[in-house]
């Protein structure tokens, strides 16, 4: 499943930046989020999130760990994430490149990709899309 899109945020560009990387932000802004909280993991400091998703089949709460790849601040960031849970797995990356169109005026893109495996693979893409599409545009709304 592939998503991306775009966002202009009424912020700088450097304030964007580290907002995507501050776990109390994410916690704000992610529908469904109970808690974020960064740990240690023998892969290196990861963003352990609990999340009960509000769509239909899936309440959750579900352990989503998330860790940065690539961080070229403050214009890029690649996420990563790999949850998984009775309904089946998931392994995203996503990246975010950040540009500056004004002095308070960031233009977010983000471009998503997701290998789904298990029983939540059985719902058609279209729900799923729809589903993450909601999500999304709350997440934005919050952030």
């Amino acid at each position: 499943m592939d998503i991306k899109g775009s966002q202009k945020i009424k912020a700088p560009r450097a304030q964007v930046f580290a907002a995507l990387l501050n776990p109390e932000v994410l916690k704000e802004s992610i529908p469904g989020c109970e808690s974020a909280k960064v740990v240690d993991t023998p892969e290196g400091q990861q963003l352990k999130m609990k999340i009960s998703p509000n769509f239909p089949g899936f309440k959750g709460p579900y352990m989503v760990p998330l860790r940065t790849g690539e961080v070229v601040a403050p214009s890029r960031v690649v996420l990563l994430a790999d949850p998984s849970s009775s309904v089946g797995s998931v392994k995203a990356i996503c990246t975010v490149d950040l540009t500056e169109e004004a002095a308070n005026v960031t233009i977010l893109n983000y471009n998503a990709h997701a290998d789904i495996e298990g029983k939540i693979a059985a719902t058609p893409e279209i729900i799923l899309k729809g589903a993450v599409k909601v999500a999304l545009d709350q997440f934005f709304k919050n952030f």
